[in-house]
């Protein structure tokens, strides 16, 4: 098979763009086949919610230097090798949750999925951006979000009605990550490397940092919801509707990311910015709906709400994204990328851990009404952030 860089502009696939498409799908997939089953693994190693957070969130402390170190690797030497150690620590994560024996190798499995996510997003994303140009962007957001979806609804699926709900389901994410893997070994890397460059602290040039931060943190908050999906809503939804069904917790989450992969499609008819503004009013009105949904004890306007939170995610992240793609400089993606990713996954873990703070201190209901009422006040402020940027354009 022969890759090709897509010189057209266009948005169809090569095969080249096709691969990494499905690496980055398998890689987050894998990562996220367990969101349905915490709450599998508290009943049997017996904690609480505090510990499902602090379990989802070493995934993101780990993850954070690792997108430092490889994504500044990748544009001095190259996008391949940190892509494959990531592959191999990722296939170590998985095993490491096969052969769990207590709540401690949860935390390590985590901590390996971390390590091989940043050393996978950054320069992924990066060769994709060489491979598809104008496409990059749209494509490096559905392939991590409809990883992000699947992996759940996998998760949720085999655990519920499949034998060995704590084993097969790792088999499966192995097989997943194993198969673009392998057909990524052929491919061949297009993108520029600077060997001049130099490992540094994270920066970001100083003309592109004010529009940098601004769809950095609308990114940030399409994906502190999305966060808030992948740890505690799932047992939350079992006691909101009182069916206890891992399923439903990873179709509701499916459903949440899968939205969101339409809509990233759907945003690029509208220009940036819009796409941002449109995407922090979804998320803002999805919280509603969410709070709304606890006081009335209803399932229904929970789902209502995650609709709405997906077409929020998927406007706002693929927006955020094209403009990191507009504004990064040909021989600093990779660490334009890792820069952009750290916002990101700070947004994910943190919040999560305020939340399972909140969820100790105050229980599970007051807990997500006091994040949701700061997360409503969040959503608002970079709406009208975004307005007043776009005004000065």
């Amino acid at each position: 098979m022969e890759y090709k860089q897509d010189n057209s502009g266009g948005s169809r696939f090569k095969a080249g763009s096709a691969v990494i498409v499905l690496l980055l799908f398998s890689i987050m997939a894998a990562s996220n086949v367990t969101a349905p089953i915490y709450d599998l693994y508290a009943l049997k190693y017996h904690f609480g919610p505090f510990i499902i957070t602090d379990i989802f969130a070493i995934y993101v402390f780990l993850l954070i230097p690792s997108l430092l170190f490889w994504g500044q690797y990748s544009d001095k030497y190259g996008r391949k090798l940190p892509i494959t150690i990531g592959v191999i620590i990722e296939l170590i994560g998985l095993l490491s949750f096969l052969l769990a024996r207590n709540v401690y190798m949860l935390f390590l499995a985590r901590a390996f999925m971390g390590m091989a996510s940043g050393a996978i997003a950054g320069p992924a994303s990066a060769l994709l951006f060489s491979y598809s140009r104008k496409a990059g962007a749209v494509l490096t957001s559905i392939g991590t979000s409809a990883g992000t979806a699947t992996g759940p609804l996998i998760g949720g699926i085999m655990a519920q009605y499949l034998s060995y709900p704590l084993k097969l389901v790792y088999v499966i994410s192995i097989v997943l990550v194993i198969l673009p893997a392998i057909a990524m070994y052929p491919l061949k890397d297009i993108s520029r490397a600077n060997p001049e460059l130099k490992l540094h602290f994270p920066s970001i040039d100083r003309e592109v940092i004010r529009p940098f931060m601004l769809s950095s943190f609308a990114a940030f908050v399409a994906w502190s919801i999305t966060a808030f999906y992948m740890s505690l809503a799932p047992v939350y939804i079992i006691k909101l509707s009182g069916i206890n069904d891992i399923a439903i917790g990873g179709i509701i989450v499916f459903l949440m990311l899968g939205v969101a992969s339409v809509f990233q499609v759907i945003s690029l008819r509208f220009k940036i910015k819009s796409s941002m503004f449109s995407g922090m009013v979804f998320i803002a009105f999805a919280v509603i709906f969410i709070l709304i949904s606890i006081m009335k004890n209803s399932l229904y306007i929970f789902v209502a709400g995650t609709v709405l939170a997906g077409i929020g995610q998927g406007f706002s992240f693929t927006g955020a994204t094209r403009e990191i793609k507009a504004i990064s400089p040909p021989e600093k993606t990779g660490d334009t990328l890792a820069n952009y990713y750290i916002i990101i996954y700070i947004g994910v873990g943190l919040p999560v851990i305020l939340l399972g703070l909140l969820d100790k201190i105050t229980g599970l209901f007051h807990g997500i009404l006091y994040y949701g009422i700061a997360f409503i006040l969040l959503s608002v402020f970079m709406g009208l952030l975004i307005i007043k940027e776009d005004f000065k354009n």
